[in-house]
């Protein structure tokens, strides 16, 4: 499988998430916050909510990764001068 067919795959799998959630988030009557933290008193962001922040990051990280150009094969190191003496065997050489 070549890298942009698992990107778009992985971006897919993003968004039905998201939609998974959103749809969860939305029967539930879209809760912001919850009772919860170490006593179960504390008022806490649903968890609902912190899943479908955290899913929507990672499709827009996605999409944004797909978008970005390939930015073409690694440079391959060539040597274009021809080698020569080191700097001081030249200073040698016109002594």
């Amino acid at each position: 499988m070549s890298v942009l067919v698992e990107a778009e795959a992985r971006y897919r799998r993003a968004g039905e998430l998201v939609e998974k959630i959103r749809a969860r988030w939305q029967e539930e009557g879209e809760p912001l916050t919850t009772q919860g933290g170490a006593t179960g008193r504390a008022l806490v962001p649903h968890p609902l909510v912190k899943m479908l922040a955290e899913a929507e990051r990672d499709a827009d990280r996605y999409s944004r990764a797909l978008m970005r150009r390939h930015p073409g094969p690694d440079p391959v190191a060539a040597v274009t001068a021809e080698v020569g003496l080191s700097p001081a065997a030249e200073l040698r050489a016109v002594r």
